[in-house]
């Protein structure tokens, strides 16, 4: 059933398809629904040619990582103040494990999870994570940022790393994790994202060292999509702050399995 959906792709041609990606990523990244997800499968049901395919990530990730900085640039203006050895506990060591994890499995996991079965198979996990895992009842959610630990910092980065398959969604993962770990829900919600930035950024960074990594500054279309990954993905970030409410997560969670069974039955 590959690129059923292509007759819906409305946008003509290369820079189309960028918009389109762009507007993907931002809403899905901050979003517990995982971006590498819908990318891999709405690449596939529409049909969108991989072409520039690492300055193309290049400016969907950097645009959404400029998103997280202006949504949460009082939480990072936080780690220059006294007293916040907690918060830089859960950034750096949570950035530490999942760039231990990462950078040895990223191709591997690429080379064999990045397909419509694999981020079928993610999607599930999301969303046993957010309807299972994640707990209920908010009586034990009272710890705040400033009382990050290492141990915290470990288990939020295992976490993270999860986010390495595809469907499975990073903030998703770290809301969770922090969620299980007693933080009040605003508070999970804040680390999840400011633990994106060095890992993000580091990837980012590498990528642009790659051959092809800084094609973005010369093509309008990776411009385009790598402003419009940026303004979704405010819109999602506040979205999202709002509703992290035990409800909300279950009704994600439905959101994730209805994808995932899509993603199934397009394999037919």
């Amino acid at each position: 059933m590959t690129r059923v959906f292509a007759p819906l792709l409305l946008l003509d041609g290369a820079v189309g398809s960028l918009l389109l990606l762009g507007a993907i990523q931002g809403a899905t990244e901050f979003l517990p629904v995982s971006s590498s997800g819908h990318l891999v499968l709405f690449g596939e049901w529409f049909g969108l040619e991989r072409e520039q395919g690492l300055a193309r990530e290049v400016a969907l990730h950097l645009g959404t990582l400029v998103a997280v900085i202006v949504f949460c640039w009082r939480d990072l203006l936080a780690l220059l103040k006294v007293g916040s050895r907690g918060l830089w506990t859960l950034v750096l060591g949570s950035a530490v494990v999942t760039g231990a994890i990462g950078v040895p499995a990223e191709d591997l996991i690429s080379e064999n999870l990045a397909h419509v079965g694999g981020a079928a198979g993610g999607l599930a996990v999301t969303a046993l994570l957010l309807a299972v895992v994640a707990p209920k009842d908010d009586s034990r959610q009272t710890r705040t940022l400033d009382q990050g630990t290492i141990r915290d910092a470990v288990i939020l980065g295992l976490f993270q790393s999860m986010a390495l398959v595809p469907g499975i969604s990073r903030a998703g993962a770290t809301i969770v994790a922090a969620l299980l770990l007693g933080f009040q829900r605003s508070h999970a919600v804040r680390i999840a994202f400011v633990m994106s930035v060095p890992v993000v950024g580091g990837a980012v960074l590498l990528k642009m060292l790659e051959p092809g990594g800084t094609e973005i500054y010369q093509d309008p279309g990776l411009l385009g999509g790598l402003v419009v990954a940026g303004l979704v993905g405010l819109g999602a970030l506040r979205f999202i702050s709002v509703h992290v409410d035990a409800r909300s997560l279950r009704l994600f969670a439905l959101y994730c399995l209805l994808m995932a069974s899509a993603a199934m039955l397009s394999l037919l």
